[in-house]
């Protein structure tokens, strides 16, 4: 099949926990001391990797959850940190750095299903796959086959998108580790600048990072396979012995995180606002208000087309991981070479808390958030 629309995820490399401190110390706290209703006494502190190297909009359900106290109703503080990628996010939870992590699921199944590792998913948030292959759109890369012997940008070369990648280029009946290269260009403009002056011939990032390239004028075509887009992408992930032992932390962080994305699917420009609020950075200065609005609402919008991918809010199955996308997963893995064999749901993800995560009224949240005017 050849170029389409976006979509992909990422995968996991074993790594020496002293790597993972000092990944962590490099990407540093992603609080950046802005303003939300996470204050107060008897506040349970949650640590969440994010692998991301900065906050985005395509997280903005994150800061709405804080701005808007809905951790806190959980009985919930939590804590950004931001990772070069799954690979590390996911480490730093292993390492006991982190509580919680949000990576992709072909970073999470090698260690999870070969390496009989205590994480496990338990919330599907990015219901749909945001990864996938770009190319300029008067690249002479047409089909799948003229990827061989071309250099492919990732974001770095930990990310999680290079084994998904491989993976994919496999299914497609290329040899990634001869037919390509892999060289890390970083984000946004530093990445489109890496395409347009012909250091790679391809990327392979994710949804947020090619809206980001596209308002900044770049003209991109994507490449998808048909068992590729069957994959669900990014989601929450966590020790299974911290799951038993905090059972409320899951369910509270899941519910606000369900209410955190109807709000921000039902205003997204208050979401952005929001976002502005607990993480100043992403306010960038000397930008047009107009433009950095339509930009930001852009990438969420972007990301907000997976969240929402079956209607989560009306079948009221935020955080579910579907049966047909583990078999995908289970069959995507064993024909890419992920895993040597079949696996099941239980082997890398749970669906033990969805009913809790959706123990709210999602028509309220929605109601009030189209009432709601931002005041900052």
């Amino acid at each position: 099949m050849g170029p389409r629309s976006r979509r992909a995820g990422s995968l996991a490399f074993r790594v020496l926990v002293p790597s993972v401190a000092v990944a962590l110390a490099a990407a540093g706290c992603g609080d950046g001391g802005g303003n939300s209703k996470e204050s107060g006494e008897n506040l349970r502190t949650v640590k969440v990797a994010l692998s991301i190297k900065a906050m985005n909009s395509s997280f903005a359900a994150i800061p709405v959850a804080r701005y808007l106290g809905y951790f806190k109703e959980e009985g919930l503080k939590v804590e950004t940190t931001f990772t070069p990628g799954s690979t590390q996010a996911i480490q730093a939870v292993a390492a006991g750095q982190m509580d919680m992590a949000a990576p992709v699921p072909q970073s999470l199944i090698p260690d999870a299903v070969n390496n009989k590792s205590d994480q496990r998913m338990f919330f599907n948030w990015a219901r749909s796959q945001v990864a996938s292959f770009a190319v300029e759109s008067g690249s002479p890369i047409q089909n799948w086959a003229d990827f061989k012997g071309k250099k492919i940008g990732a974001q770095s070369l930990g990310s999680g998108t290079i084994p998904l990648a491989k993976a994919l280029l496999r299914e497609q009946g290329l040899n990634p580790d001869t037919d390509v290269q892999f060289v890390s260009v970083g984000l946004e403009a530093g990445a489109y600048h890496a395409l347009k002056a012909k250091r790679v011939d391809a990327l392979m990032l994710f949804d947020s990072q090619y809206a980001a390239m596209e308002n900044l004028g770049a003209k991109l075509r994507y490449f998808k396979s048909a068992l590729g887009q069957q994959l669900f992408s990014t989601g929450f992930s966590a020790k299974q012995s911290f799951m038993k032992a905090n059972p409320k932390v899951i369910e509270g962080f899941g519910r606000a995180m369900a209410k955190a994305n109807v709000f921000a699917t039902a205003n997204p420009e208050a979401a952005i606002k929001m976002m502005y609020e607990v993480y100043p950075k992403t306010n960038i200065p000397g930008v047009p208000e107009d433009k950095k609005m339509e930009d930001n609402k852009r990438i969420l919008a972007l990301r907000t087309t997976h969240i929402t991918s079956g209607d989560p809010a009306t079948n009221k199955n935020w955080g579910e991981f579907p049966e047909s996308g583990v078999k995908a997963w289970s069959d995507f893995s064993v024909s890419t070479k992920l895993t040597p064999t079949a696996f099941k749901a239980e082997d890398f993800v749970t669906n033990e808390f969805v009913k809790a995560f959706n123990d709210f009224d999602a028509q309220q949240i929605q109601n009030a958030a189209k009432n709601y005017k931002f005041e900052g």
